[in-house]
């Protein structure tokens, strides 16, 4: 499924919200969002045609199974990518943010995935390092 860097930014904040707090409101994404509760209600009504949010989200913010599914397959590279802009690349926070929503929305997956395998083993590497630098000096 194609989603512009929009889409991709709200499905993530739901489901990581979801997550966080159990029950949302648009009030409370359009808060995390930094945007208006009309951009927000927009965007729902396009997500609902997406079959990614529960109907009834005037009530409460609920993703359905399929944009659950989604949301899950996206964060692990979402979280590797804005690692790899943040640690890597030394962007600031907000910077690394944008530049990792942008990156998976606009790059094919496989891209996606190389970096993000890429990223997880570099951090993994850098740990394993850091451990074994605190083992020689203790």
């Amino acid at each position: 499924m194609n989603l512009c860097a929009g889409q991709y930014r709200y499905l993530l904040c739901i489901y990581r919200l979801q997550r966080e707090k159990g029950r949302i409101r648009c009030v409370d994404i359009a808060a995390d969002l930094g945007v208006t509760r009309p951009s927000v209600s927009k965007m729902m009504k396009c997500m609902l045609r997406m079959e990614l949010v529960e109907p009834e989200y005037c009530e409460a913010v609920r993703l359905t199974p399929r944009g659950i599914e989604l949301a899950a397959r996206l964060d692990g590279d979402y979280e590797m990518t804005y690692a790899f802009f943040r640690r890597i690349l030394r962007l600031s926070p907000a910077e690394a943010k944008e530049h990792a929503f942008l990156f998976i929305s606009d790059f094919p997956e496989s891209t996606v995935k190389k970096l993000s395998g890429i990223t997880g083993r570099s951090i993994e590497l850098a740990k394993k390092r850091s451990r074994e630098r605190r083992e020689t000096t203790e």
